[in-house]
């Protein structure tokens, strides 16, 4: 391999991460620093030193990011072996190997989030817990976060305080048992598993950490507890391990992530070599000052010098608008605008904090004809026919997949009703045998006779075809599934208005195997399982397609865009309503408002409205504190509001003077953390302290009447944990929600 080649490009900076070669480091890469063409570079540089490809592991969080890394790889270095994943790809791929080792049979299910709340709420109906009452969802959030944090359910239990937790901890420990029953894991359980068998099987833990000696794991400011644990594991021999992130970037601490597993990278590994990677590629001037300017309002950080060498650009637009739909219009004006510009609708994104801003957003863009795709909506593979082909695909390697026979004994119709699969249910408790067992000996169960069983039985011959069949290649099997279950002829007879696009969604799925066939990749029929399962949102993004594209701000990180919206930019929805009361939390949507802010390249909108619709109330916004954090000289404000326009002042902050901010003025190997004092106050309610209790019911001025699940804290820092009615769950803090208790 020519050395040069990797290398004739790179910055100093750049050139220091790449060629690192022995012990632990840590490259901190700033937003649109080129962090990508480092870690692909490094993997070449460590090949072109005698490092078997065999030996190195890349770690990154999402198929799209990994598939992207291999390609770029591939230019330079076309060697097999090595393994470029995400952490819940490389556990399957571990566990399809070992996991009998741990009581597990190697032809495991994944349950998807979706099966996963359907065993919840099977489970809930045997605790005679109301799903109205007790959001499965809300359960499955709970246990994912002990998941996350290695906590068994035996543990939950014992440290369980509150109705709500005792609750889950009874969920928790009968769900692991079912899944165990059923032969299937969880996403988490895919990370969980693997470290069970690192900790108790020391020869394969030894095994893997002599295979992977080079390790490099991007985005590590988005790792959790397990994954954390999990690579320190794997490290603990060679301790070869590059770690790559940002901390200004870490938004996933409401799903387990952990800033500090990158924070303290240095007490973990003390002889760390640090790299910063500061200067932008990506964002004009202005963009780059504004989201500096923001994000250094934030006291845990470490600090960074961002500069560009590209153009000031133009100013930051900040648009009011009287509400939503005034908001929504106005953007589609603009979009207008910026492709008489020359833009085209693929360089044009619009991000939200939350999925329901979206509604308004496609109207409009609906009504002036603008193409978009919205990401994060209902993906390909969540579709009801294609869950149900899935569904044979997984019976004829596990049939003891529950999920997947529940949804198929009736699918298409045979005259089984739910009154027989209950029945079969229960024989199949009684005799303590899976549920498929028991449909092979329907005819020992009295209840079931005639039409019915019959039916049952066909079904169950079906079944026993489908594991018989070879499981490569895949597009023969899904044939198959498609022509022995008549799928088709069912979707046509249907009466389904959507008939035609369902039946072309199961056309283009054989189309999906034929490509996965083509491909060579491994695991037939499995690894074509395990890779719909570990489908993320952003993996459906799709490269030249002419649409404006819509999507959460969470789904926006890693990826960019020549003009960027940033909607709803109020106080209660960036930063979102429930941050309000815990400094963390605030400063965790402040990273999010800085990860959206750098997406941008060459234009950046943020919106607001003066008010708002909320659960069926127009109620006033606040224009976000966030806004008034840019310094109002790169701001070009745009006023659609019949009153005069403001910021609010919420904070008294340092701003960086705008002719140093895009040059380093200190050594950048000096590496250390700063905190950036703000004098800041909210904005508090009337104190409305009560004397409540779990089960007391209350009305809320926004989320209306609901049951009090928990009460915790004392005086001022009270709070209560409160299930209502139409907004679900939420955390209060009792001197500022105006609580009513309804006796």
């Amino acid at each position: 391999m020519n050395i040069s080649s990797l290398l004739h490009d790179v910055t100093d900076r750049q050139r220091e991460a790449i060629t690192h070669v022995g012990g632990p480091l840590l490259i901190v890469a700033g937003a649109g620093s080129g962090k990508t063409r480092v870690i692909t570079r490094r993997i070449g540089y460590l090949m072109s030193q005698g490092v078997n490809p065999y030996n190195i592991l890349a770690i990154t969080f999402t198929n799209k990011a990994a598939d992207e890394m291999h390609e770029r790889i591939q230019e330079f270095a076309p060697y097999k072996g090595l393994w470029v994943s995400t952490f819940h790809k490389m556990c399957s791929r571990i566990l399809r190997s070992t996991i009998d080792r741990i009581g597990y049979t190697r032809d495991f299910t994944i349950y998807d989030t979706a099966d996963q709340q359907n065993r919840i709420k099977s489970i809930m109906a045997e605790l005679q817990l109301d799903t109205t009452q007790w959001k499965p969802r809300s359960i499955a959030g709970s246990i994912s976060n002990a998941k996350n944090k290695l906590i068994n359910p035996e543990s939950f239990a014992s440290t369980a305080s509150g109705y709500f937790d005792l609750m889950v901890a009874k969920v928790y420990s009968k769900y692991q048992t079912l899944l165990k029953n059923e032969n299937a894991l969880d996403f988490d359980d895919l990370l969980i598993k693997t470290i069970d068998l690192f900790k108790n099987h020391a020869d394969i833990l030894e095994m893997y950490q002599d295979k992977f000696r080079f390790i490099l794991i991007d985005e590590y400011q988005d790792t959790n507890y397990a994954q954390y644990t999990l690579t320190r594991l794997l490290a603990n021999k060679y301790r070869n391990i590059c770690v790559t992130g940002d901390p200004d970037q870490s938004i996933y601490g409401w799903r387990g992530a952990d800033i500090r597993n990158i924070m303290d990278f240095e007490k973990d590994y003390s002889d760390a070599r640090v790299v910063l990677l500061e200067q932008n590629y990506r964002s004009t001037k202005h963009i780059l000052h504004a989201a500096s300017s923001v994000i250094q309002q934030n006291k845990y950080r470490k600090q960074k010098g961002l500069w560009t060498e590209n153009t000031l650009g133009e100013k930051i637009k900040v648009v009011a608008c009287e509400d939503e739909r005034a908001e929504a219009d106005e953007i589609t004006k603009i979009i207008r605008g910026l492709i008489q510009k020359g833009f085209k609708y693929s360089d044009i994104a619009i991000f939200y904090r939350t999925n329901a801003q979206s509604r308004v957003l496609e109207i409009s863009l609906g009504n002036q004809g603008i193409p978009y795709t919205i990401i994060g909506g209902v993906e390909f593979y969540q579709r009801k026919e294609i869950k149900d082909i899935l569904a044979y695909l997984r019976l004829s390697i596990n049939p003891h997949d529950t999920v997947a026979l529940e949804r198929t004994i009736n699918t298409p119709t045979r005259g089984i009703g739910n009154t027989t699969l209950k029945k079969l249910e229960d024989w199949a408790v009684a005799q303590n045998i899976s549920l498929f067992q028991t449909i092979q000996q329907v005819d020992k169960i009295p209840e079931i006779q005639g039409k019915t069983a019959q039916a049952i039985r066909k079904y169950a011959d079906l079944i026993v075809h489908l594991q018989q069949l070879p499981k490569s290649p895949v597009e023969h099997i899904i044939r198959q599934v498609i022509d022995k279950t008549n799928y088709l002829a069912f979707l046509r007879e249907s009466g389904d208005k959507e008939s035609k696009d369902r039946i072309a969604n199961v056309e283009e799925m054989v189309n999906a195997a034929h490509e996965y066939d083509t491909n060579g990749f491994e695991g037939a029929l499995q690894g074509f399982l395990e890779e719909v399962a570990l489908v993320s949102d952003a993996d459906d993004i799709k490269d030249n397609v002419e649409v404006v594209t819509l999507m959460t701000l969470h789904t926006a990180k890693g990826l960019e865009f020549p003009a960027v919206f940033i909607t709803g930019m109020e106080d209660g929805l960036l930063p979102h309503t429930e941050s309000r009361d815990s400094d963390d939390e605030l400063e965790e949507e402040r990273r999010l408002c800085y990860v959206g802010i750098t997406r941008a390249m060459k234009e950046l909108i943020l919106s607001h409205a003066t008010r708002r619709m909320r659960y069926g109330q127009t109620l006033p916004s606040r224009a976000s504190r966030f806004l008034d954090e840019i310094p109002h000289k790169i701001i070009e404000k745009i006023d659609r509001t019949n009153r005069s326009y403001s910021f609010n002042t919420y904070t008294k902050k340092k701003v960086v003077d705008s002719e140093t901010m895009f040059k380093p003025d200190y050594d950048t190997r000096s590496y250390r953390s700063t905190t950036v004092v703000s004098d800041s106050h909210d904005v508090c309610g009337e104190n409305n302290l009560l004397s409540l209790a779990g089960g007391d019911i209350v009305r809320h001025p926004i989320f209306g009447v609901g049951r009090i699940l928990e009460v915790s804290g004392s005086n001022e820092k009270a709070s209560a944990k409160v299930s209502f009615n139409v907004g679900g769950t939420k955390n209060l803090m009792l001197a500022y929600a105006k609580l009513e208790k309804i006796r």
